[in-house]
């Protein structure tokens, strides 16, 4: 006997579950302070690339090309990851003057500390340190780190393939 689902699957690696347990912890770290979407998107790659910030530390996720570009498809999913966790009462959406503002919530912390992984301990860790590095940053100061440096996050592989093929000649 077949039984038939009507479920939404969700994509298993930066999907919304995903990219908003990296929100909900850089919320965490950072609790009381609320953060912009902006400042989340910008904060969720850096904290899976921390190493291509200059003295970051190892990123958690691979080198890949032209990784910078991750940014701009990132936001609509944090977006739907940012309502999961709200809809659970891990984070808050605050209304104000300058937008809109997340924030973690008592319960967050607690939650965080249910998970036992590595890979969530890492996360944890890699929050607290970019949310200290940053702590005294404007989101436009911070905006301002990305645009300069979004054209080389990725960028070393273009030039490595230049490379190989100027090599493949010579031979």
């Amino acid at each position: 006997m077949t039984e038939s689902v009507d479920t939404k699957i969700l994509p298993p690696f930066n999907g919304p579950i995903e990219i908003g347990l990296r929100a909900l912890t850089l919320l965490s770290e950072a609790f009381p302070t609320a953060y912009s979407l902006q400042r989340l998107v910008l904060s969720d790659y850096l904290l899976v690339h921390s190493d291509d910030l200059p003295d970051g530390q190892p990123g958690l996720h691979p080198k890949t090309p032209h990784r910078g570009g991750e940014l701009l498809v990132r936001r609509a999913v944090l977006e739907q990851g940012l309502m999961l966790y709200q809809s659970r009462g891990l984070l808050e959406r605050h209304y104000t003057e300058t937008g809109v503002m997340f924030s973690g919530t008592e319960r967050t912390a607690g939650f965080l500390d249910a998970l036992s992984s590595d890979y969530a301990a890492q996360l944890r860790e890699r929050a607290a340190w970019l949310v200290s590095l940053f702590v005294d940053m404007s989101d436009n100061g911070l905006l301002k780190i990305a645009n300069a440096q979004i054209g080389e996050w990725g960028a070393e592989f273009a030039m490595e393939s230049v490379l190989k093929v100027e090599d493949a000649e010579w031979q």
